[in-house]
């Protein structure tokens, strides 16, 4: 019999704790590197439509304000928007929608390129995760040091279960995606763990995960609703600093949340495995 959920999340906060230091370095490296380009992003993007807002006659300043406002929940700065947004009827209105079609249009390949940026971001966290989750004893140094030679074997991998998982969506539906998805849980480990090769791992994933579906898609649907919520808990403590604290903050806050649910998976995929 495999190990239950509540075994799981307190196996999973204990390898957490134990390996808190180099989760720590690490959360706060990626944390940091999101939270630039995040920054680099959103300033080009807040720039177009400031002068998209200038040409149709708004003050900068004011929209500004505006948004500021309303990200702190004033009811009364979205009402002010919308009286903004009424005014602009008729032909001012159908020019706006073109101005800011245009700016999106013109912003495509540079949201495109940090999008893909911020996905190997995510794969290299990913890969530093993996490897506490499969010894909560390791140092930041020796984690940093072996990361490197897992983003391509990884990346393949994630790209042939996507293929897998993804492919059947335009003909079948997203259900397909969710019934093969989850097979794939131990797939990381086996590559990683037992040195196998990415088609190889895939395949022994899903021939071992046979019968276990459902134990694996609600124990992860539970730890991410966990995770969710302390992520969400935070978020507002973290609010109390300020947006500009909160967005170099909740990146690093994100990053935490993506190793304890790494190193659950791992836990998860582990105990699966010693069972199949």
């Amino acid at each position: 019999m495999t190990a239950s959920l509540g075994t799981l999340l307190t196996d999973s906060w204990g390898s957490f704790r134990r390996a808190l230091t180099p989760i720590l370095v690490g959360a706060v490296l990626f944390g940091l590197v999101m939270a630039i380009g995040q920054s680099f992003v959103g300033q080009r993007v807040a720039q177009k439509a400031g002068s998209v807002f200038e040409n149709m006659g708004f003050d900068p300043q004011q929209m500004q304000e505006l948004q500021q406002r309303i990200q702190m929940g004033d009811e009364a700065a979205m009402n002010e928007l919308a009286q903004q947004m009424e005014k602009l009827g008729g032909s001012e209105g159908e020019a706006m929608a073109g101005a800011v079609g245009s700016m999106y249009t013109s912003l495509l390949p540079m949201l495109g390129a940090s999008m893909l940026i911020m996905w190997v971001i995510s794969l290299i966290a990913s890969a530093y995760f993996l490897l506490i989750g499969l010894n909560d004893k390791i140092t930041f140094q020796a984690a940093r040091a072996r990361t490197p030679g897992l983003i391509i074997p990884l990346f393949l991998l994630s790209l042939w279960v996507m293929i897998r998982s993804f492919i059947w969506i335009p003909i079948i539906g997203i259900i397909i995606a969710i019934i093969l998805g989850p097979r794939f849980v131990c797939a990381p480990l086996l590559l990683v763990r037992d040195h196998k090769g990415v088609l190889e791992s895939a395949s022994m994933s899903y021939a071992k995960t046979r019968g276990f579906w459902g134990k694996i898609f609600g124990n992860i649907f539970v730890a991410a609703l966990c995770a969710m919520i302390a992520f969400m808990v935070l978020g507002f403590v973290v609010g109390f600093f300020g947006m500009g604290a909160a967005s170099i903050l909740m990146p690093m806050v994100n990053m935490l949340a993506t190793a304890f649910l790494t190193i659950f998976v791992v836990k998860l995929g582990t105990t699966i495995l010693s069972k199949a």
